[in-house]
């Protein structure tokens, strides 16, 4: 069997495995190869210079028998290989947006001119620190920006652009805990009798049944099974640059292609609330969008459904028309604000829910199948709720291991 080959430097610097040290060894590493004719030549590893000698005989080791290492582009830069890794994705075409929008806005403006070779780790710390100190970036956009940026740089790590990762073992930038707006029963009760007649049902789709924003507004009347009492979820109203702008249903969920559908209880005062829309306001028939798992909106097939909710233009209800026409609205005639006199969103009826359920003994499991998170996503998104139940069940758990009676008493005997 052939041995391996040993990378070597043929120099007399004395710090030969140790070149990250001001003014160390200058030379790359080289080993010796056999060309396709059988004459044994050395060969240099390109890029080696910084590479201890373990280091490179990884990247060594990597390597077909006989092939010689893919040289690194030396001038490729953050801008064109985030063009070209961009190109490439196929994710939903909200997320392409959003990561479109992340290396435009921020990230081409901080590394785009630099050489991907160039990027230190020392410099990836040093801008996480300045995410976390400018205070007109919220948390969430900077851990947006910084997921971007990682996917970015790991491709082209796996495409041989780099000889090493900068983010590697790089904590990315601190994100709080989001504080959310728990609506008591009295306030959700009195958003649904103070809203607008067409869309009185929408706010209760969500603090009863936890269903987001664009779910609730792409409910049709086949997924309401009265006989099972279940409300099944599979669609959203989107109005995206895919659908030219114009409220659309699409059957998809936000977790698709993870989860495609999930099924709700019905509580009986949302049937009831449900049943007197649809007397009052009969379902209307719409196009809907039966979407394919990596392929666009205009390469999926269309069909027909019944949709609930309709504005009084007679258009599907797009989010942008809901909140201004009728959520904020309402919000500030009842006078509801959060404690530093912001208004709460639709989606704090979707955490309402949550929070009581959670609040209110019923498992963790069972609440994720029904709002479609991971257990995982839902322990940490709210895990303050779960910490609360060592008051509630704390007792009890203690009395599962407390020391029997009746060995007490016989020990007292």
């Amino acid at each position: 069997m052939a041995r391996k080959p040993t990378v070597y430097k043929r120099c007399d610097c004395s710090d030969q495995n140790r070149p990250k040290k001001v003014g160390g060894c200058p030379h790359s590493w080289s080993y010796n190869r056999t060309s396709d004719e059988g004459n044994r030549t050395r060969a240099a590893i390109p890029e080696s210079v910084g590479l201890t000698q373990a280091q490179a005989q990884a990247i060594l080791d990597g390597m077909a028998p006989g092939v010689a290492p893919e040289p690194v582009e030396t001038n490729l830069t953050f801008r064109q290989w985030a063009a070209d890794w961009l190109s490439r994705r196929r994710a939903k075409e909200v997320s392409v947006q959003a990561y479109e929008s992340a290396i435009r806005v921020h990230l081409n403006p901080r590394w785009g001119s630099k050489r991907l070779r160039t990027i230190k780790k020392a410099q990836v710390e040093a801008w996480v620190l300045e995410m976390e100190a400018n205070k007109t970036i919220a948390n969430s956009t900077a851990e947006g920006h910084w997921k971007v940026f990682k996917m970015v740089i790991k491709d082209a790590l796996q495409n041989g652009k780099i000889a090493s990762n900068p983010t590697y073992e790089v904590d990315g930038p601190y994100v709080e805990e989001s504080a959310s707006y728990v609506f008591s029963a009295d306030e959700c009760w009195a958003i649904y009798d103070a809203f607008p007649e067409q869309y009185r049902a929408i706010p209760m789709l969500g603090f009863a049944c936890g269903l987001r924003q664009a779910e609730a507004l792409a409910v049709c009347d086949e997924v309401i099974d009265t006989d099972r009492k279940l409300l099944t979820v599979r669609r959203q109203v989107l109005r995206t640059k895919e659908t030219n702008y114009r409220p659309t249903i699409v059957d998809r969920l936000k977790t698709s292609p993870r989860l495609s559908t999930k099924d709700v209880p019905i509580p009986p005062y949302l049937q009831g609330a449900l049943d007197e829309h649809m007397e009052r306001l009969p379902p209307r028939p719409a196009k809907n969008v039966l979407w394919e798992h990596k392929k666009t909106m205009a390469d999926c097939e269309r069909g027909s459904v019944r949709a609930l909710f309709w504005s009084r233009r007679m258009n599907l209800v797009c989010r942008n028309h809901f909140n201004d026409d009728a959520w904020k609205p309402t919000l500030l005639k009842l006078g509801i604000k959060d404690e530093e006199g912001n208004l709460p969103t639709f989606h704090d009826l979707r955490h309402t829910f949550i929070s009581t359920c959670l609040q209110n003994g019923i498992p963790e499991h069972t609440v994720a199948a029904w709002v479609g998170d991971s257990v995982e996503e839902l322990r940490r998104t709210y895990s303050h709720l779960l910490r609360d139940h060592a008051d509630t069940h704390g007792a009890i758990a203690a009395d599962l291991t407390a020391r029997p009676k009746l060995a007490l008493v016989r020990d007292a005997a």
